[in-house]
């Protein structure tokens, strides 16, 4: 089966030079540009670090591999300009506890920790500069 962008992310890379290739999590470091099938639904968003972990993935007290993940739906076309312009392929940058970076541009109601198990289709973009 191919796979294809949500239609609205592909709307907001439209201006962009990019391509996607599927690959796992353990492929996957703060500042990717993702989308992924998780739980029934397509997400696309940010991926980034934070207190428990420097590479986006840590292990739940339950035992469950999750992933630190911004979603990106909810963005206007210029606020997403901004995120790819500024924390795109961008390590240092990608914290979720650096307020003055993360904070001033997506806010804590779109950040989530999604289980892996539940991952599916992971596509990650590369924006050529």
């Amino acid at each position: 089966m191919e796979r294809k962008l949500d239609d609205q992310f592909s709307q907001n890379l439209s201006e962009y030079t990019y391509s996607f290739v599927e690959t796992s999590y353990l492929g996957l470091r703060p500042g990717d540009l993702i989308q992924v099938s998780y739980a029934g639904s397509t997400r696309y968003g940010l991926v980034v670090s934070s207190r428990r972990t420097s590479d986006g993935l840590f292990l739940s007290s339950k035992n469950n591999s999750l992933l630190n993940f911004v979603m990106l739906m909810s963005l206007s076309e210029a606020m997403f300009s901004l995120v790819v312009n500024n924390l795109y392929n961008n390590e240092n940058a990608c914290d979720y506890y650096s307020p003055a970076i993360l904070g001033a541009f997506l806010g804590k109601q779109n950040f989530r920790t999604l289980n892996v198990a539940k991952l599916r289709d992971i596509l990650k973009i590369s924006i050529e500069a």
